[in-house]
């Protein structure tokens, strides 16, 4: 039988200094010294107010589930510290400290953690491990069946909560400046102000209707998952690079070509995937741009495949893997797309764990050999999607890499033969979603573009390469719905 705590209801004046103590220094200066970034960090007493409100939160959360001020003290640190270095390991690997919709990660990593587990050093795992056996433990078994401290704890509980409501979050945080606000706010305070300023956002108005018919017999358009030229990664310069004869050969014949402007690096397909479908400026979304598929259901009319399929075209989405991710089993249909297509099934490999991309490429020019009306296919890959496996230097995980790219640039060679052989009116769109994050090699900086080619089937005689011309994604939309309509 578990070990009950029934000594003492009211806590002692020791276990109140020592709360005090943890509630008002420790848990503060635990965030302040340790959460990343540092660049604009300032010793501002609103930060510390509003670490100490999270603190008193988690404080009171603790001893109203357990009635133990010893395990609320612990879990209370415990708490700050695995938060301040998950966000800082996250900062480390994609350039953003944690975020208020970061929360959805907990259901996929559960559903595939292999996705996340690999930017977790082994001394990370190894404390996450022993606190998922331990703190189950310490809670049965350290939990007090006295009254009084639960109470107390849902007083504080409730007392924190309101107090952190009542901070004026359009105040604090009018817009998004994620770098800016960790300093001044603090990671947790930024987190819950950020979250308060996304819940009251506003939709965006319903979108003007396209007018004319189908200017193509079928567009296709590749999100090409971590897709980047290797020259333009600054990689060592030892190392020798693959050709990427299908990149070239899209630079040669595309009417528009160049770099995509993209927010995200290593992660946050769903950026550029939205703004792609949507045709959205992260600027106008305010704090949905950090994770614009929670509310996408919701701005449904602007979705490329309910805009095109006003004007007539059928539209298909395209990807192969688990389309529970950002709730695409359910938002796809809603935005225009009547068929979901999941190539499959894949026997993962070591050298190949996800399906390949020149696979997926053939699903493409299969599907395009039944097109009988004008059609539009939003295909996404997942070749190139990390872990990369490999050695702490990153060259492995690097060569690894560039072998799958490779297969990508192949696919979008084969895309392009078989689109030029068809005499039909065709738009091929091939796009990377964001870098590749490789640690030790291919890391966050400012630079963050990845390479967009869109090219116009049947081809001209044109034999001077165009001038690159940067867009972000909401452009490429734009850039695509222009050219798909015809008046």
């Amino acid at each position: 039988m578990p070990c009950r705590v029934h000594n003492g209801i009211f806590m002692s004046a020791f276990q109140v200094l020592v709360s005090f103590v943890v509630i008002v220094f420790l848990t503060p200066a635990i965030e302040y010294a340790v959460v990343m970034p540092r660049a604009g960090r300032q010793a501002l007493p609103f930060r510390w107010m509003l670490d100490i409100l999270c603190s008193l939160i988690a404080y009171g959360g603790w001893l109203a589930a357990t009635g133990s001020v010893p395990i609320a003290l612990l879990m209370t640190c415990v708490l700050m510290t695995v938060t301040a270095v998950a966000s800082n390991i996250k900062f480390r690997v994609l350039g953003e400290p944690l975020l208020f919709s970061d929360v959805v990660v907990a259901r996929s990593f559960l559903q595939h953690p292999k996705f996340y587990l690999f930017s977790i050093p082994l001394a990370g795992r190894i404390a996450l491990l022993v606190l998922v056996i331990a703190a189950p433990f310490l809670l049965w078994t350290c939990s007090s069946t006295a009254v009084l401290p639960h109470l107390i704890g849902m007083g504080m509980l409730l007392s924190g909560g309101l107090s952190i409501w009542l901070c004026p979050a359009q105040k604090l945080a009018p817009t998004p400046d994620l770098t800016h606000d960790v300093g001044t706010l603090g990671l947790p305070g930024s987190i819950i102000m950020y979250w308060r300023q996304w819940r009251g956002s506003i939709d965006l108005p319903s979108p003007a209707a396209l007018q004319g018919k189908p200017a193509y017999d079928m567009i296709v358009i590749v999100q090409c998952e971590s897709f980047a030229d290797p020259t333009r990664l600054d990689l060592p310069p030892d190392l020798p690079l693959p050709a990427m004869p299908g990149l070239k050969r899209a630079y040669d014949i595309a009417f528009q070509w160049g770099p995509l402007c993209v927010s995200g690096f290593g992660a946050y397909t769903m950026r550029s995937e939205y703004g792609v479908i949507f045709g959205q400026e992260e600027t106008d979304l305010g704090f949905r741009r950090y994770d614009p598929f929670l509310t996408a259901g919701r701005e449904r009319d602007h979705a490329i495949g309910n805009q095109l399929g006003t004007i007539g075209y059928e539209s298909t989405f395209i990807h192969p893997h688990d389309l529970r991710f950002y709730n695409r089993a359910t938002l796809m249909p809603t935005m225009g797309f009547s068929r979901l297509v999941n190539p499959g099934p894949h026997a993962s490999t070591p050298d190949m764990p996800y399906f390949g991309d020149v696979a997926l490429g053939q699903t493409i020019t299969g599907m395009m050999q039944s097109v009988t009306t004008p059609s539009l296919f939003y295909a996404v890959t997942m070749e190139n999607h990390g872990p990369w496996p490999g050695g702490a230097d990153g060259q492995s995980a690097l060569h690894h890499y560039l072998r799958h790219v490779q297969n990508s640039d192949r696919m979008l060679l084969d895309l392009i033969e078989d689109m030029s052989a068809r005499n039909a009116r065709a738009l091929l769109v091939f796009f990377g979603d964001h870098r590749p994050s490789i640690p030790g090699v291919v890391v966050p900086s400012g630079i963050r573009d990845v390479p967009y080619v869109a090219i116009s089937f049947p081809l001209d005689d044109r034999t001077t390469r165009q001038a690159p011309v940067p867009l972000t994604p909401a452009q490429l939309n734009h850039l695509i719905t222009g050219i798909s309509v015809q008046p």
